[in-house]
């Protein structure tokens, strides 16, 4: 005896003449299209009739995306932005919260897009670490989403920020090289845009420094690579080889006229220091490196750097928790996103080998 078929909604679509799509929300229940209601009597007798059993298909869990967290990063390809993603995403885990990082390469175009996806989709909250290029979006999208802005302060963006005051950092790098004799000094940066605050803010630190010392802040030469130049290195370590050629580059055209030299950020100095003992010069004896960053590899023995620790992973944490405060104030006053917060680390400079007595104090003394 064959066996008896599965009445399906084709069946059920065909018995009534009906489009077998109106059977199926029929039968789903779904509650966001509405149908006369003689054609639902209709439909559920003859299903009931034709003996046909409607397995609910499980919803997916809607709390994944209402839980997650947008992590704006610009790349993974320093160690200050590797261990400030692991922060975030670790202190969002302990609160129940999932994390996305998004890779932008700084591009405008990706940036907004990504944004779109958080606001059409109701991420839990988007944290920037970096300085953002959709200003105007961000400010816009901020009506509806929650912002948490790890960077230097932008008084055009209207979102909490947990504050990295470059400029203070910078003033206290040239501070520290100035009481070693130092007075003549070359920063080395990949590009000065002026998206770029922090990199750009760390120089202005440098020249204040000189300046309050009564030396001239011209004496804070900027080595700097073109956009061509920087687009170039785009695969491997890109802030270290940056460094090294620049340092190579510069002792060519320059000569000795800095006595130290000062990376925009650990990576870029790791690249200075290889330059400079590969051309034969000791460090500190002949030149001084100092760094941004405080990132691991600084404490190596071997590299020892002079650098600025910025607190990276309290500022992952403290992030997380702007953003749950932000949540709850907005549970207890529905509608109410407006209010901001500013919170500043005090940057803490990190004294390694890596800097000593200028050689030509040396020679005076």
């Amino acid at each position: 005896m064959p066996k008896k078929s599965k009445v399906t909604t084709r069946d059920i679509a065909k018995k009534c003449n009906l489009s077998q799509s109106t059977v199926s929300m029929v039968l789903s229940g779904r509650e966001d299209i509405t149908f006369r209601q003689e054609t639902v009597d209709k439909i559920l007798r003859t299903a009931d009739k034709m003996g046909y059993v409607y397995k609910k298909r499980p919803k997916k869990p809607e709390k994944s995306i209402r839980k997650t967290i947008m992590i704006m990063c610009p790349s993974l390809s320093t160690e200050y932005y590797t261990t400030l993603v692991r922060s975030i995403t670790k202190s969002a885990a302990n609160k129940g919260l999932f994390t996305m990082i998004t890779y932008t390469m700084r591009d405008r175009k990706t940036e907004e897009t990504f944004l779109n996806m958080a606001a059409d989709e109701g991420f839990y909250g988007v944290i920037y670490t970096y300085a953002p290029q959709a200003v105007d979006r961000v400010n816009e999208l901020s009506k509806k989403l929650f912002f948490v802005l790890i960077n230097d302060y932008n008084e055009k963006l209207r979102v909490p920020l947990i504050e990295l005051d470059s400029k203070k950092s910078g003033i206290m790098i040239g501070e520290h090289l100035l009481s070693l004799g130092h007075r003549h000094i070359a920063y080395m940066t990949t590009p000065l845009d002026p998206v770029e605050l922090p990199r750009i803010r760390r120089l202005d630190g440098l020249k204040e420094a000189f300046s309050r010392a009564g030396v001239d802040p011209g004496q804070v030469e900027t080595v700097a690579l073109t956009q061509e130049q920087w687009d170039y290195y785009l695969m491997g370590n890109r802030y270290y080889d940056a460094g090294y050629q620049l340092t190579m580059q510069y002792m060519r055209n320059k000569g000795h006229l800095a006595t130290a030299f000062v990376g925009t950020n650990d990576q870029i100095s790791f690249g200075v220091m290889d330059a400079l003992r590969k051309m034969g010069y000791s460090i500190p004896e002949d030149y001084s490196v100092c760094g941004f960053d405080n990132s691991l590899a600084a404490s190596f023995e071997g590299i020892s750097l002079t650098t600025i620790d910025h607190s990276i992973e309290e500022k992952g944490v403290s992030a997380i928790k702007i953003l749950l405060n932000r949540h709850e104030a907005a549970t207890d006053n529905p509608g109410d996103k407006n209010f901001l917060m500013r919170l500043e680390y005090d940057p803490v400079l990190r004294v390694g080998k890596s800097t000593g007595v200028c050689r030509k104090k040396k020679q005076e003394m």
